[in-house]
């Protein structure tokens, strides 16, 4: 009995829905990185509460350079919702090593009766060197977050590269000679009602190697795999019986 409890467990777990597969920049769930406040995290975005959030950092060849919206050649423009440390990051100096660890954490640290937050467009553009954009990502549809308050740089949601896009990282970062040759910026662009629409406190983004990361089972995600397995107890038992 014991055997086949551990055949269906295995079944039931590669059943479960751990995160979507159809987007550039792929939600794997809740995640803890560690980190406290800040400084003790690679930051690369932070947004102030606004009714409509915008914000854009990208790396010109010797700077950031700040703004609301991305253009098409990869640099930031206008005026955006910037509050607090905003650095397009050397990929190098995160601790990503590859293309298929590179990952981006979305701290919503909202009040405890905050309703969330809507994240509609998100884009990581990453540069040379010299400041000329090698490669982009983004994600492909909107997102609800529960806000999160375990303090910022410590937990957060957690974004990847599908396979096929961490395999194009990988070429271009191996074109500019490697991570420490390469920078990182990342753009939250408008949507209606806006990019982030919240009541709450700031939204920060962070980059990091995502092999440093706890991921937190969602709660449906664990209800549903707990039901499939009693259920699959259950059938084991009426077979024994019979």
């Amino acid at each position: 009995m014991q055997k086949t409890l551990l055949r269906l467990s295995a079944v039931a777990l590669l059943a479960a829905p751990f995160g979507t597969a159809r987007a550039n920049l792929v939600l794997v769930g809740p995640a803890t990185i560690g980190g406290t406040g800040l400084g003790a995290v690679n930051t690369i975005l932070t947004i102030a509460n606004t009714p409509s959030e915008l914000g854009c950092v990208s790396w010109n060849g010797s700077t950031t350079v700040e703004g609301a919206t991305l253009l098409a050649n990869g640099q930031c423009t206008g005026t955006g919702d910037q509050n607090g440390l905003n650095q397009a990051q050397n990929l190098g100096a995160t601790g990503v090593t590859s293309g298929s660890n590179f990952a981006i954490l979305f701290n919503p640290a909202e009040p405890g009766n905050d309703a969330g937050v809507t994240l509609n467009t998100m884009t990581a553009v990453f540069y040379s060197s010299t400041g000329t954009e090698i490669y982009r990502a983004s994600t492909t549809q909107a997102f609800n977050f529960s806000a999160i308050d375990a303090g910022t740089g410590n937990s957060g949601y957690e974004f990847i590269l599908d396979a096929a896009q961490a395999a194009a990282l990988q070429a271009a970062i191996t074109a500019a000679g490697g991570v420490n040759n390469v920078w990182v910026g990342l753009a939250v662009t408008a949507g209606s009602p806006g990019a982030l629409a919240s009541n709450g406190a700031h939204e920060t983004f962070f980059i990091f190697n995502s092999g440093i990361a706890t991921v937190v089972p969602e709660p449906s995600t664990t209800a549903l795999l707990a039901t499939g397995l009693f259920g699959l107890i259950g059938v084991v038992r009426r077979r024994r019986k019979a």
